[in-house]
């Protein structure tokens, strides 16, 4: 297949750089994944100059020729060289495992922030890495174009191999510590590249038609930048969003919520919406607390980003399950509702006392904690303070 047709061979943009082998105009690599896991490694050594340690794995989960999306922290320490030589480096980032985060840049930097001990910064693109193994990878393509952009002030130069767009390529979760050699020609290549050197990254499920697709356009795009976040004006996000999404007549900014990390944050207190409470178990219309989010299926055609949930009273031991996060509500939204409707005051069903326990653990994550009263007059306004109405007003001050 073309990647390069003669259509697509005019001059690269200023600040754009490209190799002699990316020149030729017919290109029949391909790169695609079935799943993409990002290292971070450094010295263990005490002068830090000796070969890199693989230290922490990350998965990403969400990934296309555009996006490197949901992250999560799947190991720290495969070949348990830190754990013998710098503990105090490895326990730090070791309390990370299993967390997702929204984005891989936000999971490197968290990464980063707890090996080093302090809330510092890195260019992750340049800084973690990935371990491909393939033999349909020809390395002198890795890294073919070049940019500079700026970064908080700084110039930086970055790079991306859109000539490998559709390679077929292994990313190994647990890499060797020594880099092996080819032992004759034909052998398939591996080694260590920046995770931003081999961008794009498409996922091995991609529809055939979208992979050909994006071998005729995955030179435009990268000279056009599309791989790097351009900066951008502080409101350029709200603009943008108000011209994909037009308002009709009457109708206000921001009644529609977008999903954000804050929606699928460990500890989160959520209903399920109300399609799911009516069909669930006995346990559907309890107050859940996120436990964990991922990038998985959950019964469709395609995977989303779902929630694993534990429905409350935590006492109750009730068994956890995956929803996805569009199919939950915060508790502020039915709280109200849901003890006008359901909850019998002073009953001491399992349900009054979930409830109650999620006032207790709502008023302890706004900043700064509220009383018992505050929280509940904001959950359920107009109904009575069930903690005064049993005698107790202490209780809900």
């Amino acid at each position: 297949r073309a990647l390069v047709s003669d259509s697509l061979t005019q001059p690269p943009p200023p600040g754009v750089v490209l190799s002699q082998a990316w020149r030729g105009k017919f290109l029949t690599l391909r790169m695609l994944l079935d799943r993409l896991f990002v290292i971070y490694r450094d010295s263990v050594d005490d002068s830090m100059s000796g070969p890199p340690v693989p230290l922490a794995v990350l998965e990403v989960l969400d990934f296309n020729e555009r996006l490197l999306g949901c992250t999560r922290v799947v190991r720290v320490d495969p070949h348990y060289v830190w754990s013998a030589r710098h503990p105090e480096k490895a326990e730090p980032v070791e309390r990370l495992v299993g967390r997702t985060y929204n984005c891989l840049g936000q999971a490197c930097q968290r990464v980063y922030a707890a090996y080093h001990g302090t809330a510092v910064r890195t260019e992750f693109m340049n800084r973690f890495e990935v371990y491909l193994r393939s033999s349909e990878i020809d390395p002198a393509l890795l890294g073919e174009i070049s940019y500079e952009r700026l970064s908080r002030g700084v110039r930086l130069t970055e790079w991306c191999s859109p000539a490998l767009a559709a390679a077929r390529v292994e990313s190994l979760e647990i890499p060797p510590l020594v880099t092996p050699q080819p032992a004759r020609p034909g052998d398939p290549w591996e080694g260590w590249i920046p995770v931003g050197s081999g961008r794009p990254y498409v996922h091995s499920g991609t529809p055939h038609y979208e992979v050909e697709q994006l071998q005729r356009e995955a030179r435009r795009v990268a000279l056009e930048g599309g791989f790097f976040a351009r900066e951008r004006s502080r409101d350029a996000h709200k603009r943008s969003h108000a011209e994909a999404n037009p308002l009709e007549e009457g109708e206000l900014r921001g009644k529609k919520r977008r999903n954000s990390f804050k929606e699928v944050e460990p500890g989160r207190l959520v209903f399920l919406k109300d399609h799911l409470r009516s069909r669930g178990n006995a346990h559907a219309a309890h107050p859940h607390a996120v436990v964990s989010a991922a990038f998985r299926m959950l019964g469709g055609p395609q995977a989303v980003t779902g929630v694993e949930l534990r429905p409350l009273p935590e006492s109750a031991d009730l068994p956890l399950a995956w929803y996805a996060v569009t199919d939950v509500v915060g508790l502020t939204v039915d709280f109200e509702h849901i003890w006008r409707k359901i909850v019998t005051p002073g009953s001491g069903s399992l349900l009054e006392e979930a409830m109650l326990e999620a006032v207790g653990l709502h008023r302890m994550r706004t900043t700064p904690p509220q009383g018992m009263k505050g929280a509940w007059k904001r959950l359920a306004p107009g109904i009575p303070n069930p903690w005064i109405m049993r005698g107790n007003p202490r209780a809900g001050a």
